[in-house]
């Protein structure tokens, strides 16, 4: 039988009453701290095993108290959330070991996003594209063998955004994110699994690859009706938590108006990913398997999505 999570929540109340409530029905044993004066040593009290934290709560001082939240707590998870979303500390944030799990507190999906987070946090099940979509929704997959199956594949998703009512530039930005997160699995991912060298890396992408059977990813796509779902799954394990966060914050540095739609090369592609998307999860088994999932709120217009709040998730499943 597992033990009864202890959840601290940090900020105001009735900012907070949507994360209270999820927090008390996942079943966890949870307690609120308003004063940020107090809340490094009701965190080292507490011992908690996931602290809420509102950045906004704590003012000009967020980070500085994040990080003694964090010192206090070595055995819990940083759990963010802040309108709007990203913060202006993000890029500070994305140089701390121990920040993984950022969401946006005026998300249509808050609720059920912190709910998620919560309980793979406790250890259920990580991997799989239908653990981000309602129950019963439909999820489509492809093994991809060679590179220039990507073509293939993005008529085919953009036949079922079609089926569904989703068109224009949202659905050519889509196409762009497919092809970077197939690209990313195809050319970047694999390696020598006795050396660690990257096999096909230094590769112009419009080299044709073929993948031996047990070095193929699997792409993945499904829908509610309200969110549109994808995912890239590769047996390599190897894009680490910092190598997303550095990449993030590289492609942050720069600038959004100096980076082109379709960014590429020296890792731009993760900040792409992170900037297209409302929602980035990365899940890790260290040398076993990544998956990469991104979610998007298609009920808008493709401005929406780029004006709506980003969540990052981050989890690492420990070495067998």
């Amino acid at each position: 039988m597992k033990p009864t999570p202890r959840i601290l929540l940090f900020g105001e109340e009735l900012r907070l009453r949507a994360a209270r409530r999820i927090a008390v029905c996942f079943g966890g044993q949870v307690t609120l701290e308003e004063d940020p004066g107090r809340v490094v040593a009701r965190a080292a009290g507490f011992d908690p095993h996931v602290v809420v934290f509102d950045l906004d709560h704590a003012g000009p001082a967020a980070l500085t108290l994040a990080h003694r939240v964090a010192e206090a707590s070595p055995g819990g998870r940083m759990v963010l959330v802040c309108h709007p979303s990203p913060p202006a500390e993000i890029e500070a944030l994305l140089g701390a070991p121990w920040f993984g799990h950022l969401l946006g507190l005026e998300s249509p999906w808050f609720m059920e996003e912190l709910g998620a987070t919560l309980a793979r946090l406790s250890g259920e099940a990580l991997f799989g594209l239908h653990r981000h979509l309602p129950w019963g929704s439909r999820v489509l997959s492809t093994t991809v063998v060679a590179s220039d199956q990507k073509s293939a594949l993005f008529d085919r998703i953009e036949s079922y955004m079609a089926d569904i009512g989703v068109r224009g530039r949202l659905v050519r930005r889509l196409h762009d994110v497919a092809d970077e997160m197939l690209m990313n699995a195809v050319y970047d991912a694999p390696v020598d699994r006795a050396t660690g060298a990257h096999l096909y890396a230094e590769l112009p992408r419009s080299t044709r690859v073929e993948l031996a059977p047990g070095d193929r990813p699997v792409f993945s796509y499904g829908s509610d009706g309200q969110i549109f779902a994808m995912s890239i799954t590769d047996p390599f394990g190897g894009l680490t938590p910092e190598i997303l966060k550095r990449y993030i914050a590289k492609g942050l540095r720069r600038g959004t108006d100096q980076i082109d739609d379709k960014a590429g090369g020296a890792g731009l592609g993760l900040y792409f990913l992170f900037s297209s998307l409302n929602s980035l999860t990365l899940y890790l088994e260290p040398g076993v398997r990544t998956e990469v999932v991104g979610v998007v709120d298609i009920r808008g217009s493709f401005r929406d999505v780029l004006n709506s709040p980003k969540a990052l998730n981050i989890f690492v499943r420990p070495a067998q």
